[in-house]
């Protein structure tokens, strides 16, 4: 028998990618969004997330599902308003969360038993994130839920300005400022792996709460990765180090991240699943170029005040130490 699935977000970044994954697999889908963006393949469901009487309404109409996925909460509150409304008309939930959840954990990336409720650095972010993991965790008595938490993600139809980021100064001939001395460590994953461990997971038995960290295991400092997106792209690396030059701006005002590490211990799925990413991160940040605009990249204004300001700085300290 076929087995359905909605997912909340379906026409988001991650949902491009579970969308096709799941219809790969046979799944009936059902896409829940405000309709701006039709997803072809899957059927249309069109409402605000974060009205419930909209969502109640909807989940009356349907015939129920085999699983929910939901790719797109950022919060506590607009979790739960799902879950009230949804709960009842499947058998299994799959909530993506985000390694944000995790609090400190100074010197180590964090495995599943650590404490949540978010590092400081990523503010509200972090806190409501953790706050809807805690909810859908005290709710699997009733539904089996499933978490993964992913550190950065990457790959085509990525809305956040990151490898894009580094591919428009390439191609405009313009330097990348890395943060300090470059070395903070990070993570990713492609979302077609992401995509692709959902599904999988989604097929497994089903039981209470289920947390799972998500990401390939290779881990890089920030300069490594300005490289290795810059060469998987046919690039020379184009990254500089601001070292003391940039202290009195934030990374994000002239770099796509914090100056914080981003990194999961992923040993868990790995041993429950026996899976691993099918992209290597050069064919993954490969791949994910070949889809760009390029025309769109090498002519988008760049916001170049703030990199001016520190470039010059830089300059003149080379040649203070000539």
């Amino acid at each position: 028998m076929t087995k359905r699935a909605l997912v909340i977000g379906g026409s988001g970044f991650v949902g491009g990618h579970l969308v096709p994954a799941l219809l790969h697999d046979q799944f009936h889908v059902s896409v829940l969004n405000r309709g701006h963006k039709v997803t072809g393949g899957a059927e249309q469901l069109t409402a605000d997330r974060t009205d419930g009487d909209q969502l109640f309404q909807i989940a009356q109409q349907v015939p129920g599902f085999d699983v929910v996925f939901d790719t797109s909460s950022y919060n506590f509150q607009s979790t739960k308003t799902a879950w009230d409304a949804f709960s009842g008309v499947t058998q299994r939930w799959i909530h993506l969360s985000s390694a944000a959840v995790y609090k400190e954990t100074p010197g180590r990336c964090p495995a599943e038993g650590d404490p949540i409720g978010g590092a400081a650095i990523w503010a509200d972010y972090g806190f409501e994130k953790a706050a809807a993991d805690a909810f859908l965790t005290d709710q699997a008595e009733r539904l089996p839920v499933t978490i993964f938490r992913p550190p950065y993600l990457y790959g085509p139809g990525n809305d956040n300005d990151r490898e894009s980021f580094i591919w428009a100064r390439c191609l405009q001939g313009r330097p990348v400022i890395i943060p300090k001395n470059g070395e903070t460590r990070i993570q990713f994953l492609h979302a077609e792996d992401l995509a692709d461990i959902m599904v999988h997971a989604s097929t497994s038995e089903a039981r209470g709460a289920q947390v799972f960290n998500v990401a390939s295991e290779e881990r890089m400092s920030l300069r490594e990765w300005v490289n290795l997106v810059a060469t998987a792209a046919g690039f020379a690396d184009p990254g500089i180090l601001a070292g003391d030059q940039a202290d009195d701006y934030m990374p994000r005002q002239y770099f796509p991240f914090r100056d914080y590490p981003c990194c999961v211990d992923v040993q868990f799925l790995m041993k429950s699943f026996e899976w691993r990413p099918r992209l290597g991160l050069f064919d993954g940040f490969r791949q994910t170029f070949e889809t760009q605009d390029i025309q769109h990249l090498a002519s988008k204004p760049l916001d170049s005040e703030t990199e001016q300001t520190i470039l010059a700085r830089i300059q003149s300290c080379d040649l203070t130490h000539l």
